[in-house]
């Protein structure tokens, strides 16, 4: 599980499946008591849907593939061209099973098991063939030979005659060895090569391939009417690979493969007349009464093998590999009477291929199969026709045992419907109850802060030190648990923003290259956090900055050479919290925003009238960006020219009461900044006193306090500085900048209090009456009008009742 932390993006793809699946059996097991509930189709539909896409974001093809036909079947059923049945629901649910099976595997090994493959293509199948006329192929992935062909039948239809006989020769002595031979018929879909397969690499990289050949598919064309995009090719392959290393390596086109585990004495046989000596002893033996269709078919597979071993024996007597050959056909030979029983025949054997080897003949060999020949057939069509007697008389099978049954009938996928579910690795909660235990912590601060001003009030007022003190003792054990709620209730809401920063590498990646452009994207701060629905409502703003960045503001390779930039472009998306608000900047070295172009594009647009045109300046013509119907591209295309985006963008953030800039240089690029507030923050402020007013400053901003005596405060025309460590620092009064008339007051020694403060890249003392207590406080943002007044960045509520006003230090100074 340590590599599946390092992974957030697929840690947050199995949480979301498991919610869509539970939700999808939901509106399954609702459909059946209600199949013509159109919204119920319509969410069902959806959510397998998002569960397929979120899929195809990684390389699980066995989820990916059962999930796209049970949507197209959902698709069929929501357009009427189906109705929705009991047995789609069960076969539904079964796809929905598998689906959890395989996060199950993803969860534990961040990997499916190639076995899963045939499962899958298998499940797909099942599911394709409730599509209205869907007719569907005899032959899956992974699947074995029908039980309705006989052996005859399977062996007849290989074409083992194509291998060379050296080949053959080895492949046989090899599975005398131990290994396991497979023979794979591939015959890649016609348009393969647009989904970007390569079936020739494909085949030639089969595991432990021994032999290959490729052949047409169908009759070729004319070479001047050869359509080179279309695969008209077939692969027959010989391969001495287990069959889990073949099925994952033909993970991604299971439904293309066919392959069938060779027995070892098909490879001894050779190409002279095989399916005619098969045919003509099978009606030799259906005369004979004791002889079943089975016991037939496997005497004539048999009878085929011993007559291939004739011909081998028949074959020229001088050849170097003789000794070899010889070896072989005693080897087969003992087999085959071994499976008969007859096992005395083991020596017998032994001493024809001795005399054999000795004359540098065959004959020996021949002359022991020509007189055993009969007895080895007629004691398989015995043998058959005793296990078939058998089973009749109703010898138990696993199917004629109703406990046995019982056991196998209701597991599908390793889970049974009365089976218990494995506990939830997540608790899922309403976001209701976050946000009341975010409100319940925001009364159990104040009345925290409470009890510091009763302890004063107990001392100052009623004169009770003893009393005062338990009360500060009793409020620092209140005051730590009270930290360590706000932080565990205040990470349950919060999410870091690369939750949206994962889904941009794509995005660049996709619209870059549509666009033939060159583009490096660059992510900061990705784990700045903010609340979940910030967060959230973040990213269809973010995207249409993006694309509109991507369209609009780079330029392509040729035209940055031109102006001697780097072809490749940089976007560059950060994020960062600054006190209460979470800051977004996209920025780009593009060519940036023409002021010029946009001031006559609103006046096109009627948006702006000939005098607003004249005294507008070029910062906040820039910003008419968001203004909606307004668009600078040339061409109308699917990323942009049709006046909507940028004014989404400012809709969007004006909803979360936040703000959004931009800044533009033309021929250098554009910065875009989105600054939205946080719905509820613990923010740690100081309290400051200003003509008798009491004000909070985060604490984010604030570098230090010092006291100054009037003397040591400057004027330079109509600023105020004062010299701090070494170095010259602007100042400036509270109370003018919050337009209040009162002057600064000074101490009993004529001093000044000072708060320096950061802003931006400098530092700025802020002139005000007096320092007060640090408080942790639970942040509102201002609400409806109030909300456009920038210099408040929001309240909160004081021990004693009274409500503290927040400054935004950024917008004030």
């Amino acid at each position: 599980m340590t590599a599946l932390n390092k992974n957030p993006l697929l840690e947050q793809f199995l949480s979301e499946a498991r919610e869509l699946l539970e939700g999808v059996g939901q509106k399954l097991m609702q459909l059946e008591d209600a199949p013509s509930d159109q919204d119920l189709i319509n969410e069902l539909f959806r959510m397998v849907h998002t569960l397929k896409g979120n899929s195809g974001l990684f390389t699980f093809p066995e989820m990916t593939r059962v999930l796209h036909v049970g949507e197209d079947l959902l698709g069929k059923v929501r357009n009427g061209e189906m109705v929705f049945s009991r047995e789609l629901a069960d076969r539904l649910l079964d796809a929905m099973d598998f689906v959890s099976l395989l996060s199950n595997e993803i969860e534990a090994t961040e990997c499916i098991d190639a076995s899963r493959a045939a499962d899958s293509a298998r499940l797909a199948e099942s599911l394709r063939a409730l599509l209205p006329e869907v007719s569907v192929s005899s032959g899956t992935a992974g699947s074995t030979p029908s039980s309705s062909k006989s052996i005859a039948d399977t062996f007849t239809q290989l074409p083992l005659a194509e291998i060379p006989e050296a080949l053959r020769i080895e492949a046989f002595r090899r599975c005398g060895e131990g290994e396991k031979f497979h023979w794979i018929a591939y015959q890649p879909v016609p348009e393969c090569f647009f989904q970007g397969d390569d079936p020739f690499h494909r085949a030639r990289q089969t595991p432990g391939l021994l032999w290959g050949s490729a052949l047409p598919s169908e009759p070729l064309p004319p070479l001047a009417e050869l359509d080179t995009y279309r695969c008209s090719l077939k692969f027959h392959l010989l391969t001495a690979a287990f069959h889990e290393e073949l099925a994952e390596h033909f993970r991604y086109v299971p439904d293309q493969v066919e392959m069938v585990a060779i027995d070892p004495l098909w490879l001894a046989i050779s190409e002279s007349k095989t399916e005619s000596k098969c045919d003509y002893l099978a009606e030799k033996l259906s005369s004979d009464e004791e002889s079943s269709p089975e016991a037939i078919e496997k005497a004539a597979a048999l009878l085929c093998i011993l007559q291939s071993q004739q011909q081998i024996l028949a074959l020229d007597d001088h050849p170097a590999w003789l000794s070899g050959r010889l070896k072989a056909v005693a080897s087969v030979l003992k087999n085959l009477a071994n499976s008969v029983g007859n096992a005395d025949a083991e020596d017998q054997i032994e001493a024809s291929l001795a005399k054999a080897q000795a004359s540098a003949s065959g004959l020996p060999l021949l002359d022991w199969l020509n007189a055993h020949q009969s007895l080895i057939t007629t004691k398989v069509v015995r043998q058959s026709a005793a296990s078939e007697s058998r089973n009749n008389a109703g010898e138990e099978s696993p199917a004629s045992d109703p406990a046995k049954a019982a056991v196998d009938d209701g597991v599908k996928f390793g889970r049974r419907a009365e089976d218990n579910q494995s506990g939830p690795r997540s608790l899922k909660v309403d976001q209701a109850k976050i946000d009341r235990l975010m409100n319940l912590i925001g009364e159990l601060i104040v009345e925290k802060n409470a009890l510091p001003y009763l302890a004063q009030r107990a001392e100052a007022q009623y004169g009770v030190r003893e009393l005062s003190r338990e009360i500060k003792g009793q409020y620092s054990v209140i005051n730590r648990i009270a930290d360590e709620m706000q932080d565990a209730i205040m990470q349950v809401r919060m999410m870091a923003v690369s939750i949206v920063f994962q889904r941009f590498p794509r995005l660049v990646r996709d619209t870059s290259r549509k666009l033939g452009k060159e583009v490096q994207l660059v992510l900061e701060g990705e784990q700045t956090e903010a609340d979940k629905n910030i967060i959230e409502a973040l990213a269809d703003p973010l995207i249409h900055i993006v694309r509109n960045s991507l369209d609009h503001g780079l330029e392509t390779p040729e035209v940055r050479r031109a102006l001697g930039k780097p072809e490749t472009g940089t976007l560059t998306i950060r994020a960062a919290q600054q006190a209460d608000r979470v800051v977004i900047e996209i920025v780009d070295d593009g060519k940036g925003i023409d002021p010029t172009v946009i001031k006559r594009k609103a006046y096109e647009k009627g948006l702006i009238d000939e005098a607003a045109l004249e005294r507008m300046s070029d910062r906040e013509a820039v910003n008419l960006i968001f203004a909606a119907g307004l668009s600078t591209a040339a061409v109308i295309s699917d990323l942009s020219g049709r006046g909507v985006g940028m004014d989404v963008v400012r809709t969007a953030v004006d909803k979360l009461n936040g703000s959004v800039l931009v800044e533009s240089e033309v021929g250098k690029g554009t910065s875009i900044r989105i600054s939205l507030p946080l719905s509820m923050a613990v923010t740690q402020v100081m309290v400051i006193e200003s003509d008798g007013q009491l004000f909070g400053v985060p604490m984010e901003n604030v570098i230090e306090t010092v006291r100054l005596p009037r003397r040591s405060i400057h004027r330079i025309k109509q600023s105020m500085t004062a010299v701090l460590r070494g170095r010259v620092v602007p100042l400036k009064a509270l109370n003018s900048l919050l337009g209040i008339t009162a002057q600064p007051a000074a101490n009993a020694d004529d001093e000044l209090s000072i708060l320096l403060v950061q802003t931006g890249d400098g530092v700025l003392g802020l002139l005000v009456d007096g320092f007060r207590e640090t408080l942790g406080v639970i942040q509102k943002p201002m609400a409806g009008f109030l909300s456009n007044l920038s210099v408040w960045s929001g309240s909160a509520l004081m021990g004693d009742g009274s409500v503290l006003m927040i400054l935004n230090i950024r917008e004030i100074v």
